[in-house]
């Protein structure tokens, strides 16, 4: 009761503020924009700086595209995604008379991406373009995986935008290169103007994938063939694309079990066929990693989002103190746990993803919309787990699972099994096992895009 006594309160203060318009002063010249006291109308704040705003009904949020870069976020809460990436904001946005206001440290922190800076003071606000080229190195090195171009000398993260026969990188502000990059087999040119960096590929090279590294601070391209895998995140598609995500990877092995086996490899091999069943089916399928590497969990629902996919689900093993826990169980996202075991599976795959990136659980953009279709897919997913007559069902669930926080789309974790059961990790390590826990996944996935498409178009039917 004393929660509700001070929302009400907080919103009989902001009635009672004056309506007003502040001077936003921008290169064109001053600008009146919508305020009520220290708040200010972001929306107006980011079409002054050039930016397409744009809004989505079913979810509730707006998205701001300005130069390669991408903001989404929901009146009511203080996170958005930035080029897929979720981001805490310095406060909420709130709707007030139809304006979706924040506080000034919340207007700078959007317009920051874009290229802008909020200077002045709240009641004197100036709209600023940012100033000050940052200086990039490019490194091109050969890897198992395939070749890697490095961008090192920048700590802003850029935007990839990856179209047929290069890759563009647009960061915050303006960039330039500090040496000419020679010509590769793989890498034709690396040019940089503005604040895009363009990566040209030759025939036949795509990005298999893209992701930062710390200590010191750069950003990753992993170059493939075009043939070489069903992961190219370049190919055109027709119908349908599902991102499946093979959970941990590198120097995160995820669970471990009595015989030494190994989480990360064990998802990889059922994430590979998993994708080759639905590619089968005639369902485009992509893989977060398609290597031995380490991907932040963050990073796995923003290449996600990147290829706007229409399903994410990540694959992993389970482990418990009790050697005879067994069977399978899917989760879907929900800031509260639905009972203590998921609390403790949630907290076991967080365990990577440092305690800020687990404070963003509580976002709520475009979560609300897909609550609902992310709990058919998880019920379709362990629908099809349950027909094994080798694994026991242990249910759906819903827990704060990092890897599926900011998923723009309906989104699952399956544990396929638990590797700290000996019985279950000896059976887990056969490929013929992995390949019926592969089809059933990827029926699991077609049913849910049959339903999914049978109801939109049942929906979109005029009303008789």
């Amino acid at each position: 009761m004393s929660r509700l006594v001070t929302v009400l309160v907080a919103c009989t203060l902001l009635a009672a503020l004056p309506a007003a318009a502040v001077t936003v002063v921008t290169p064109q010249g001053p600008v009146d924009v919508f305020s009520r006291g220290d708040l200010l109308d972001l929306l107006a704040l980011l079409r002054l700086a050039g930016a397409e705003v744009a809004f989505a009904p079913a979810a509730g949020s707006y998205t701001a595209a300005l130069d390669g870069h991408e903001i989404q976020f929901t009146p009511g809460g203080s996170l958005a995604v930035v080029d897929g990436r979720l981001t805490p904001l310095p406060g909420p946005i709130r709707t007030l008379e139809g304006h979706a206001v924040g506080s000034f440290a919340t207007a700078g922190a959007l317009l920051g991406p874009l290229g802008w800076e909020l200077g002045g003071i709240p009641g004197e606000p100036r709209l600023i373009p940012k100033r000050g080229g940052e200086r990039l190195a490019i490194d091109i090195v050969p890897s198992a995986t395939g070749t890697l171009v490095v961008v090192r000398g920048s700590e802003q993260r850029p935007r990839l935008l990856a179209v047929p026969g290069q890759a563009e990188l647009h960061f915050p502000g303006p960039i330039e290169l500090t040496q000419a990059v020679p010509a590769h087999a793989e890498v034709l040119a690396v040019e940089a103007s503005e604040n895009k960096l363009t990566v040209r590929l030759a025939p036949g090279v795509e990005i298999a994938a893209s992701y930062p590294l710390a200590d010191p601070p750069r950003y990753v391209l992993r170059l493939s063939s075009a043939n070489a895998g069903s992961r190219g995140e370049l190919a055109e598609r027709t119908g349908p694309l599902v991102v499946i995500d093979p959970g941990h990877g590198g120097e995160d092995q995820g669970a471990r079990g009595p015989g030494g086996e190994e989480e990360k490899n064990i998802t990889l091999a059922v994430s590979r066929l998993t994708a080759q069943r639905l590619q089968a089916a005639n369902v485009a399928a992509r893989l977060t990693r398609d290597a031995d590497e380490t991907l932040p969990l963050v990073d796995r629902t923003a290449a996600a989002n990147r290829l706007k996919a229409d399903v994410f689900v990540s694959i992993h093993l389970n482990a418990s103190q009790a050697r005879g826990a067994r069977g399978a169980e899917t989760y879907f996202m929900n800031a509260d746990a639905s009972d203590a075991q998921a609390a403790q599976a949630a907290e076991r795959e967080n365990a990577s993803a440092g305690a800020d990136a687990v404070q963003l659980i509580l976002w709520d953009l475009a979560h609300i919309a897909n609550l609902n279709a992310s709990s058919q897919l998880a019920r379709s997913l362990q629908t099809r787990l349950n027909t094994l007559h080798s694994i026991a069902d242990r249910g759906i669930k819903q827990a704060p699972f990092v890897v599926l926080t900011g998923a723009t789309m309906p989104a699952a974790l399956v544990e396929i099994g638990f590797l700290s059961n000996p019985g279950e990790a000896q059976r887990l390590l056969l490929p013929e096992f992995q390949n019926e826990v592969a089809a059933a996944l990827s029926e699991g996935i077609t049913d849910y895009l049959r339903a999914a498409r049978t109801a939109a178009s049942a929906a979109a039917e005029p009303a008789r």
